[in-house]
């Protein structure tokens, strides 16, 4: 709850004087939806912007960094109208689109946390439709295919960050009706071809949860508080599969918040994630419980619980 409070009164402290008076924060849950502080996983603080009847909104973690940034002309029930920008924990932008009567409408562009592009597409009334384009962090193409009303159709081609061809599909109207993939040889792939696999850690996710169980640390001042509960931690196992962008987004006290994100860091490397075969960085949530060990001799731990994948930050998956 303490990090709760520091939040909003940092947050607080990113309004400019020169602004109405801001409505109350919300705070809401992974869908957006409202709900009490305990169970939520962001905030979101709205005002008046001054002489106009648009509502500047900014959402935030609960650490209080900036995670989207727009303008509302309604509230009950909300509509979207103007630039909306989304942005990464180091605070460099991750998506940009404008919205128009509470449907995304023009030009996606997404960045890596470097600044460099990611993707670039378009929106008409809320659905993805022409030509969209990914790319690697090295610039190489990643991706490029055709949307129509938001499904993909036609011929999609997928790189390695070589530039090599790794899947060929072809889709009718988000119908997949012939999928090739390739090695980094050219050579045509002989196995089941799967369009994605999750990170796995060293032995499956049974080893993870008791990776965590035996290597968290419920600390004596901790203890002596008794502080119990969950702390979110969000990390990214990336192309490599080792672990990186390790921060904590809900946490309950500095004695757990330290420890949670030690734990995170020192994780051994995954095996790595992949999309239409080629190596994918993907970002995941993971709660790390903190509470007492009952026993005095032996050891048992607090369960743990396994990750949930972060949700991405494009108009697809918002609100």
């Amino acid at each position: 709850m303490k990090a709760l409070l520091f939040a909003l009164l940092a947050a607080a402290t990113l309004v400019p004087a020169a602004r109405a008076q801001s409505l109350p924060a919300v705070y809401l849950n992974a869908r957006d939806e409202e709900t009490v502080p305990d169970s939520a996983t962001h905030y979101r603080v709205v005002d008046r912007k001054k002489g106009e009847s648009g509502y500047a909104m900014r959402d935030y973690s609960l650490n209080g960094t900036l995670l989207l940034r727009g303008t509302l002309t309604g509230q009950e029930p909300t509509v979207r109208n103007g630039l909306f920008t989304w942005y990464h924990p180091n605070g460099n932008k991750a998506g940009q689109v404008h919205y128009h009567n509470d449907e995304a409408d023009g030009v996606y562009v997404s960045w890596y946390e470097d600044g460099k592009v990611s993707q670039r597409g378009e929106y008409s009334d809320g659905m993805r439709v022409g030509k969209w384009i990914s790319v690697h962090r090295n610039g190489q193409k990643r991706s490029e295919g055709t949307y129509v009303a938001s499904r993909p159709h036609g011929e999609w081609r997928y790189y390695y960050d070589t530039g090599q061809l790794s899947a060929i599909e072809k889709l009718d109207n988000g119908r997949s009706t012939n999928l090739k993939f390739f090695n980094l040889d050219g050579e045509l792939y002989a196995g089941a071809p799967r369009r994605r696999q999750a990170p796995e850690f060293p032995g499956g996710q049974a080893a993870l949860m008791q990776y965590l169980a035996r290597n968290t640390v419920y600390s004596k001042a901790a203890r002596r508080k008794n502080i119990t509960g969950k702390v979110y931690v969000s990390y990214t196992v990336g192309e490599d599969g080792r672990i990186s962008q390790v921060r904590v987004v809900r946490g309950l006290a500095p004695e757990v918040d330290i420890e949670a994100r030690r734990v995170i860091a020192a994780l051994p490397a995954f095996r790595p994630g992949r999309e239409y075969n080629v190596p994918t960085a993907m970002t995941y949530t993971l709660p790390i419980m903190f509470a007492p060990n009952f026993k005095l001799f032996g050891g048992v731990k607090a369960t743990q619980s396994p990750p949930t994948e972060a949700r991405v930050g494009n108009p697809d998956e918002s609100y």
